[in-house]
């Protein structure tokens, strides 16, 4: 969702409004420990007259030019994920009156935008709230958002997770008959210039917020163009400019569908009626300035075709969130802030997991090959993705996860494991290559027969760069695995202060790494930002600019790391909470080019390979390091 469980950030989210800057030495500063925000579950709930309405709808209304307002609602069944009393809670009491809303009064537009498995769980369970869907989408009143199957946190994941749960989000559309709009717009409103590689084909335009280019850069024009290698795509930028030559845009709502008419947790996720009647006024008030309701896809073509309008290059904007004074990818990738959450743990689950279901569909692939017949394992297979995804929901990290939260990732990781094993079983049996090991490639698809290989033994060493542990105690083991490859497994201990941090230098300029969702594109991290940039290392590589490439294990703890531009110093963090005593890590250090570097991190983590070995009885696997 795009807010929970914090008063200090319980806001009305607006696109038109840029989010005022927190001091980054509050949250994002990487040597101190940020003071924890207050739990929603002990707040008092506000009275709903304590939520201002957004500015824009009070502006005076400018009569020369043409009016437009755009809508976003933003619904996920997975706002407590693994609450299923709260998933049926937000169909009944929020989404089923928003839709007869806008059925009561076609005078307005919006764009609604929901997770593929809502389409899968309505149509199970609530046909009544999915034909209202279709017959709004039908009369082109709602524009339909289908950004991914689960509302994942899909800047912590090459593409091919994102790809997968559009493939999967498309298919659950087809069975009732929808189909979704071109416009992206992802859950905590996640950015990454990759989603110009990763959405190539299927999206035209990216809603995003003011963040965080308001927190790299300056301010910019609404519609740009971005960028990504060889790939591109228009972003609608919620902060940008709002009056052009010969039109004004606003926004109606902006926010999670839910707090259209409920308080979320502040009412149990049951319906407020004077809630509602405040946001169902700003429609009221917009309507009576003169303004017009229209689809984002409509909107986008207004600016197009807005006189003296030219679509400029978005600046490079590295992976953020909303809000990005608590440092974007670094709340859900070693922020902690309940007692209960495991961020790096819990990340590096679902990759490990995924390299597995990506291992298995190469051995399925291999077997259709050999004439079998794999239409039961290919079914199986579609169910080991889905859990994969639902596991890499946004929730079991972030801003202050519960129990429920961080156990819906473990259960759906056993879910995915648990079909794995069948599906290896099968394979076993159709196969019927007892004794023999295969190498599977994931990256180009191949699959091999392996003969008895020896790895060259590991030899003790320091590692050639520098690097520091800041933890209550540490022990680090460094190995020589080449002539130009080092490993280093890291342990570390809770300080008093909960922090942990491993820091290595870097260069001062010309560091590069693979943006989230573009692990296939290595760019150079331009040194000019307002803030340290934040970044997920989706595949784990980072180019120090030293002659040395570091490349995060993300299959150990899958953790965020921070560029301190002025003093050189990427920070690895974790913090830790009472109860949750240690951080492990391992990185791989590698001489040569930044191009070199690119390639070793893809076969470790985007892309990996694996021995696999089978007995008479069982199947094992070993992931290889490259």
């Amino acid at each position: 969702m795009i807010l929970k469980k914090s008063a200090a950030l319980h806001l009305p989210l607006t696109l038109s409004l840029t989010l005022s800057l927190v001091s980054a030495s509050l949250f994002c500063s990487l040597s101190a420990l940020a003071s924890p925000l207050p739990s929603a579950k002990l707040l008092i709930p506000a009275p709903p007259s304590s939520r201002s309405l957004p500015t824009h709808s009070l502006l005076t209304t400018d009569y020369s030019l043409n009016h437009y307002a755009i809508g976003m609602f933003h619904f996920n069944l997975q706002y407590v994920a693994g609450d299923y009393k709260i998933e049926r809670r937000i169909i009944e009491e929020s989404l089923f009156p928003v839709l007869q809303f806008f059925d009561k009064n076609p005078q307005y537009k919006s764009d609604i935008e929901i997770q593929g498995y809502a389409i899968d769980l309505l149509a199970e369970e609530h046909p009544a709230v999915l034909a209202l869907l279709k017959k709004l989408v039908k009369r082109k009143q709602i524009e339909l958002v289908i950004a991914h199957y689960s509302d994942q946190f899909f800047i912590g994941y090459p593409a091919l997770d994102m790809q997968r749960s559009i493939e999967l989000s498309d298919q659950a559309l087809a069975r009732q008959g929808l189909e979704r709009s071109r416009v992206f717009f992802g859950q905590e409103i996640q950015w990454s210039p990759g989603m110009a590689y990763a959405l190539k084909g299927k999206y035209d335009v990216v809603v995003t917020s003011s963040d965080p280019n308001s927190w790299y850069n300056d301010e910019t024009l609404p519609l740009v163009n971005v960028k990504y290698g060889d790939d591109s795509i228009e972003a609608l930028i919620g902060g940008g400019k709002k009056k052009l030559n010969g039109m004004d845009w606003t926004i109606a709502f902006l926010d999670d569908g839910e707090e259209f008419n409920s308080l979320d947790y502040n009412s149990n996720f049951y319906r407020v009626p004077e809630q509602e009647k405040l946001n169902v006024d700003n429609y009221k008030k917009l309507l009576d300035q003169g303004y017009q309701f229209v689809t984002i896809t409509e909107l986008t073509q207004k600016i197009k075709k807005d006189p003296g309008y030219t679509i400029p290059d978005y600046p490079f904007t590295p992976e953020g969130t909303w809000h990005m004074n608590v440092c974007g990818p670094f709340m859900w990738m070693g922020r902690q802030r309940s007692g209960v959450e495991t961020d790096g743990v819990t990340r590096a689950l679902s990759y490990q997991a995924r390299g597995e279901v990506m291992m298995a569909e190469n051995l399925v692939a291999y077997a259709e090959k050999q004439g079998k017949d794999v239409e039961e394992v290919r079914k199986l297979l579609k169910e080991a993705w889905k859990h994969l995804l639902l596991s890499e929901v946004s929730d079991s990290s972030g801003w202050d996860p519960w129990l429920v939260e961080v156990q819906y990732t473990d259960n759906e990781v056993a879910t995915t494991r648990m079909l794995l094993k069948k599906i290896l079983e099968q394979l076993r049996k159709m196969l019927a290559v007892s004794g023999k090991s295969l190498l599977v490639n994931t990256g180009t698809g191949s699959v091999e027969e392996r003969g008895a290989h020896d790895s060259p033994l590991p030899v003790a060493a320091s590692l050639p760069v520098n690097f520091a542990v800041n933890a209550q105690s540490y022990n680090v083991r460094i190995s020589k695995l080449s002539e130009v490859l080092y490993r280093m497994d890291v342990q570390c201990t809770r300080p008093d202060n909960g922090a942990v941090e491993i820091v290595f230098d870097t260069a001062p300029d010309g560091l590069q790494y693979s943006a989230s969702c573009g692990e296939q594109t290595k760019v150079t991290i331009p040194t000019t930002y307002k803030h340290d940039p934040a970044f997920a290392l989706t595949n784990g590589f980072i180019y120090l600019n030293n002659g040395y490439s570091l490349v995060k294990d993300c299959t150990v703890e899958h953790l965020a790391a921070t560029w301190k531009m002025k003093s050189g110093k990427l920070v690895f963090r974790e913090e830790l909470k009472e109860g949750n005593m240690t951080m492990n890590m391992r990185f791989y250090v590698l001489k040569g080019s930044a191009d070199q570097g690119l390639q070793f991190a893809n076969s470790l983590n985007a892309w990996p390979s694996y021995c696999v070995k089978f007995r008479e009885d069982k199947i094992e696997m070993e992931r290889i390091t490259p």
